[in-house]
């Protein structure tokens, strides 16, 4: 008897052990888990991935994934400049961004989309254009030839059957400058976008006649335009895969969770007065278009996005026909997601 009532004392300590290293195995006491990898992770100011970043940290959505995301926010060009030199690791560029630092010996992997294209064409309130069709040949202000976002309106209008500098003139500036030139009606119309495209429409003087983003699923098959893109410096990545599928993943959620609750951004109030867009009719219009810009996910047709995105820029000689871009895709399965 007394045997017996050792040998269940026995199996009851060992049950009680190993359903003990299940709770820990599945859910690790916080003093239990690794501490965060911190990363540098740089996004153009004011845009809407500077946006989705604030979420994150206010959520904490980067430790969830076992990483730290430092967010360094700065102009594109600088972005751009910086990452195709060797000088940062990971940031949110254009992906035509890979063969710039190509030419200068710095190899990049887009590692994820980050912010779809999503530009308005915007006139006056008072305007009688009310298409794209009645804006042929009209006047169109936009960033100047050497920008990803010229880039992307040419790739879009060719796409829709126009040609941009054979259907329109076209005025170069920074969107306010271009905003400025319609108003003065030196313009027909400006292309801008969200998160300062709100700003503009909630004034009252301007509304869209077109959302190229739109224009661009509608007539490639309901793919999105990765405008904006996760880029990696090659050697970094190939030492830190596990981080970088991290940060994919915290990007990726950073979109979900603003597409399930838009009302989040309302609550960005440093960001919102940063920028002036503290007003009712502003963060109604931001709640209602950011959420489309941010991917969600990274799988077969997001690949088959970039795929269509390069084939289209390669038709206008937007880039070099030859250009090898798609070798520098990693793509989810190479990434492990």
């Amino acid at each position: 008897m007394g045997n017996f009532k050792s040998n269940l004392t026995i199996i009851g300590v060992v049950v009680i052990v190993f359903l003990s290293g299940l709770v820990l195995w599945y859910s690790p006491p916080d003093f239990l888990k690794p501490e965060p990898v911190k990363v540098q992770y740089q996004v153009a100011t004011g845009g809407a991935n500077e946006l989705r970043a604030q979420v994150i940290k206010k959520y904490g959505l980067d430790k969830k994934h076992g990483v730290e995301l430092e967010i360094i926010s700065t102009d594109p060009g600088e972005l751009e400049r910086r990452i195709s030199k060797g000088e940062s690791y990971l940031a949110e560029v254009s992906p035509f961004t890979a063969l710039t630092a190509k030419q200068n010996n710095v190899e990049l992997r887009i590692i994820s989309p980050a912010v779809y294209f999503n530009y308005y064409l915007l006139v006056s309130s008072n305007s009688k254009i009310t298409s794209l069709e009645e804006l042929k040949g009209g006047k169109i202000g936009t960033q100047p030839k050497v920008t990803a976002a010229y880039s992307a309106l040419a790739i879009v209008l060719k796409s829709a059957g126009f040609d941009i500098e054979k259907d329109f003139s076209v005025l170069f500036g920074n969107i306010p400058q271009t905003v400025a030139a319609v108003e003065k009606g030196e313009a027909d119309a400006a292309s801008a976008s969200y998160p300062s495209a709100a700003a503009i429409i909630a004034g009252g003087k301007f509304r869209s006649i077109a959302s190229l983003g739109d224009l661009w699923s509608k007539n490639e098959d309901g793919l999105s335009l990765p405008f904006v893109v996760l880029a990696a410096n090659g050697d970094w990545f190939e030492e830190n895969r596990e981080t970088a599928r991290r940060v994919v993943e915290t990007i990726l959620e950073g979109g979900r969770f603003i597409q399930e609750q838009p009302q989040v951004l309302s609550e960005l109030t440093d960001y919102l007065n940063k920028y002036n867009y503290n007003t009712p009719q502003i963060t109604a219009l931001l709640e209602a278009h950011i959420p489309s810009m941010l991917p969600a996910s990274y799988g077969e047709k997001e690949v088959r996005a970039f795929e269509r995105f390069f084939a289209r820029a390669k038709q206008l000689k937007i880039i070099p026909p030859d250009a090898p871009i798609e070798s520098y895709l990693v793509k989810p399965e190479d990434l492990g997601i």
